[in-house]
């Protein structure tokens, strides 16, 4: 969803190579769906990746007007028709990108308002109800905010920022530990294969060195996957690549966790006239794919994009499952161009053998509403559905 970068980072391996790593990934066997710590470590070398194929729902995503503004999402009322739908077009994933202001105490980041957290458990029964999976995240999370610190009149957004380090505050890092430790013990029995937890939405800590900011993320991940499963050994849980999504992180590898990538290279076709992009998305020419330069050269193609992902094959040789939690185009680029990147794109990810996520279902990164100029929409119940990128999506989930 955020911080959009270019199809510049590309593999020296020939093809035959990034073939042949993509081929060794996963055997045919199921996920198991409901691991302890110890099983999990036991157990992670013959894991697969989850086959989950679905969307982001954004009801929770954010308090701050100008964030809400750009999705078309009622704060806090999960939509049951969304999850009947996802059910009845072949979908089985929706991810909860969620804002812990919405019902944890301003004043004191330890107390939790339960009320407030009902929709959220709306949210887990429709899931059970439809046979979705629902995914928990902290997308905005007690002193971590991929966003931190955005300039209000450079993207267009007003927020306020964290005012504290999650990496460097004890208070901090502890209010963000109680976070899990309460998701846990209210959603403790609910089996794997409904639920499962995301820590935090795109890892990154800002103004730091690399290794640094890795050890710190580290260190938190691993305690809070140890709080979750103090308090329920069986569930689920998900880590989101470092360094906004991108990067496997090779020490949570024997934690038992899932790794999700996400994916949205090249940004200047991904995030073509994004608000939350600016300035990069302004200041491109319309997207076109493959992505050209001025000259007409290609400059991304799907090749590209193998190597990009080449290091999501390295999960998979240490038993750890993957999966893509975010990915798509933004509503400005041209319908033609959208097509013709996600065919491309999903086929990698397929070789992958993983599974995947929009960041919208409904609003401009969806197949629901999503105003893109020059696509042909059907009307369905009150909505502009694509039904071409829903038919494309339809073609490339696996069994």
């Amino acid at each position: 969803m955020l911080k959009p970068s270019a199809c510049k980072e590309t593999s020296n391996l020939p093809r035959r190579a990034v073939l042949k790593s993509l081929a060794g990934v996963a055997a045919a066997s199921a996920l198991p769906l409901s691991l302890s710590g110890l099983e999990a470590r036991a157990t992670i070398a013959k894991t697969v990746n989850p086959r989950w194929y679905g969307f982001n729902l954004l009801e929770y995503f954010s308090i701050d007007k100008d964030w809400m503004g750009h999705f078309p999402y009622k704060l806090g009322d999960f939509v049951e028709d969304d999850f009947r739908w996802m059910r009845d077009w072949g979908f089985n994933f929706a991810r909860l990108p969620m804002d812990y202001r919405l019902w944890t105490d301003s004043k004191d980041l330890m107390k939790i308002r339960e009320k407030d957290v009902e929709p959220i458990d709306r949210a887990v029964k429709l899931g059970e109800k439809y046979g979705i999976h629902v995914n928990i995240c902290l997308c905005r999370a007690p002193g971590e905010w991929i966003m931190d610190g955005a300039d209000a009149k450079l993207y267009g957004i007003r927020q306020d920022s964290e005012e504290t380090s999650v990496y460097s505050e004890k208070a901090t890092f502890a209010a963000f530990v109680r976070q899990w430790d309460f998701f846990a013990a209210r959603y403790k029995g609910i089996p794997g294969r409904q639920l499962s937890f995301n820590l935090v939405n795109e890892p990154l800590e800002h103004g730091v060195d690399h290794a640094i900011g890795l050890k710190d993320y580290t260190r938190l991940a691993k305690a809070s996957i140890d709080a979750i499963r103090s308090r329920d050994p069986q569930r689920l849980i998900v880590s989101d690549g470092y360094q906004v999504g991108v990067e496997p992180v090779a020490e949570l590898y024997p934690m038992g966790v899932i790794q999700s990538c996400h994916d949205y290279k090249p940004g200047e076709l991904t995030h073509f006239h994004v608000p939350w992009a600016r300035p990069m998305s302004d200041q491109v020419p319309v997207p076109t794919w493959p992505l050209k330069d001025a000259g007409g050269k290609d400059i991304c193609d799907k090749e590209n994009v193998r190597d990009w992902l080449l290091k999501w094959t390295e999960p998979a040789k240490h038993g750890v499952p993957i999966h893509f939690g975010e990915m798509g185009c933004g509503g400005h680029t041209p319908p033609e161009v959208v097509y013709a990147w996600f065919n491309d794109t999903l086929d990698v990810i397929s070789e992958l053998k993983s599974g995947w996520a929009l960041w919208n279902f409904r609003g401009q990164f969806g197949i629901l509403d999503s105003g893109r100029e020059g696509t042909e929409y059907k009307n369905w119940r009150g909505h502009q559905l694509d039904e071409t990128l829903l038919k494309l999506l339809q073609s490339k989930m696996r069994a």
